[in-house]
């Protein structure tokens, strides 16, 4: 199936940036520091505020990680599914960090987290597209993906 060069693109982003958020959760769904019981990001209640402002830097280490590893995968991801190109994984990493900046940095985070956050996710969604076409992976039926 023949598809435009943007709408792939599109998709590519799209995917990579739903595997990267999805690992961003789940790093982030394991880690030992999680908000009060019934408090989440979505309601804007100040619990969540005041849970966010008052977490210690291993937690915000844990956050960083997540995106940064969220964006690796998600710019690996997207430029698997397109032909390699420097643009499409950066928007890549550009939603991821949104994503990042509306659930924690919005709130009063350390300002080391926010510039490393910027700067990082752009990065390692680069690196990670840098890395896609570097990369042969087998699917399981034994075909190679070039």
């Amino acid at each position: 199936m023949n598809m435009h060069p943007t709408i792939n693109k599109i998709i590519a982003v799209i995917a990579g940036v739903a595997i990267g958020v999805m690992l961003m959760n789940a790093i982030q769904t394991f880690s030992p520091f999680q908000p009060p019981p019934g408090v989440d990001y979505t309601s804007g209640d100040p619990p969540y505020l005041q849970w966010v402002r008052a977490l210690p830097d291993k937690a915000w280490m844990i956050v960083l990680g997540s995106m940064l590893a969220g964006s690796l995968l998600g710019g690996f991801v997207t430029n698997k599914i397109t032909p390699p190109a420097n643009f499409p994984p950066l928007i890549t990493g550009f939603v991821i960090l949104f994503f990042g900046i509306v659930r924690y940095l919005a709130f009063a985070s350390p300002a080391w987290m926010t510039y490393a956050a910027c700067i990082g996710c752009l990065a390692f969604a680069w690196a990670g597209g840098w890395l896609s076409p570097r990369v042969r992976l087998k699917n399981t039926f034994g075909f190679e993906n070039k």
